[in-house]
């Protein structure tokens, strides 16, 4: 019987003398790597399908991350991967739109989907795809990956019986002398979320969010940080009447300052942005429909030397922030998988 250290060259010697051609290295080395990125289209296929409860298409894969490696794959590789798929029966088609969509078998989608992921079908859920169409720049943008879907421009409003007196004598010098408004300073949070707030002479209270360079992603973290933002607004005006107020000499009942939860979205704008630049002139293109719905593709400077493309509706809300964004964050009666942000 040959001993360990024998066989162990044996092998050696034998690895050594039948080591494949430089061209047999090759085909090796490529079905090593088809096979690679087949798992890990595999595991985001899944991820998508079951977990995001959406069927997946060609735009899904142009570049994604799983286990924090980067994979790319072009349309070819991809409709390879797809046959290979479909014969071993581990994918079917879902619909045969462009873009084809296709799903794991055993998951139905009753209805045609559209892309809101890394593609610009999610277009058409900003802006009304007759209304789009009719835009010279559509070529472009139905071409175009995008971001994922925003919200910036972000326009509340609550009223508190009392509050303008209570603030008038701290910040007599911050009245406008037309309307009698007050604006307080700037509230800057996590470095992109901009909160004004006006205190009206009526006692209304608006509150301007402003995060055009980083908007608020339809998303569950970024969500988080807008809740996060508001509570932190709401408990500084909170503070301010407490020091401004209770422990001074001054007249007149003032009431507490409502949950943020319940502030009144009046309006906010709803969009996408291309992910490359835009090096062409600048534009802005709005659309109108009726007498309420206002839609705008412009041009969006983000630097010094980068423009990027805008595509935004302008929504009036009339309701409750917290009943407004659970509508956004559960558009079918699922929730939105927490993701990386608007990037």
């Amino acid at each position: 019987m040959l001993t360990a250290k024998y066989q162990l060259r044996m092998v050696t010697v034998l690895v050594t003398v039948t080591l494949p051609s430089i061209p047999l290295l090759a085909a090796i080395r490529g079905w090593y790597s088809t096979m690679k990125s087949s798992v890990a289209m595999k595991l985001w296929m899944n991820q998508i399908v079951v977990v995001q409860r959406r069927p997946i298409s060609y735009l899904d894969f142009a570049e994604f991350k799983i286990n924090g490696h980067t994979y790319k794959m072009s349309h070819g590789v991809f409709r390879n991967c797809i046959s290979r798929l479909k014969k071993a029966k581990e994918v079917q088609l879902a619909s045969r739109s462009k873009p084809a969509y296709y799903t794991i078998p055993g998951k139905e989608f009753n209805k045609a989907m559209t892309h809101n992921h890394t593609g610009v079908a999610v277009i058409k859920s900003v802006i009304p795809e007759h209304l789009v169409k009719n835009t010279p720049i559509y070529r472009w943008l139905k071409n175009c990956p995008t971001k994922k879907p925003a919200l910036h421009n972000i326009r509340l409003t609550f009223k508190v019986p009392g509050i303008w007196n209570a603030f008038s004598n701290s910040y007599a010098h911050n009245i406008n002398a037309a309307n009698k408004d007050i604006q307080l300073p700037t509230l800057t949070f996590f470095n992109y979320i901009d909160v004004i707030v006006t205190i009206h002479h009526s006692d209304a209270v608006s509150v301007a969010i402003s995060c055009s360079f980083r908007p608020i992603a339809i998303d569950a973290m970024d969500i988080i940080w807008l809740f996060e933002a508001l509570t932190r607004t709401e408990i500084n005006l909170a503070n301010t009447i407490e020091r401004n107020v209770h422990g001074s000499n001054s007249t007149g009942a003032v009431t507490q300052i409502p949950s943020y939860r319940t502030w009144i979205v009046k309006m906010w704008h709803f969009g996408v942005d291309t992910r490359g630049s835009y090096d062409k002139g600048e534009f802005q293109v709005t659309l109108e429909e009726g007498m309420l719905d206002l839609y705008r593709i412009y041009t969006k400077r983000m630097g010094e030397d980068k423009n990027i493309v805008r595509i935004e509706r302008q929504e009036n809300r009339n309701q409750p922030i917290a009943d407004a964004l659970v509508k956004k964050l559960f558009p079918e009666g699922h929730l939105v998988i927490p993701g990386e942000g608007s990037e």
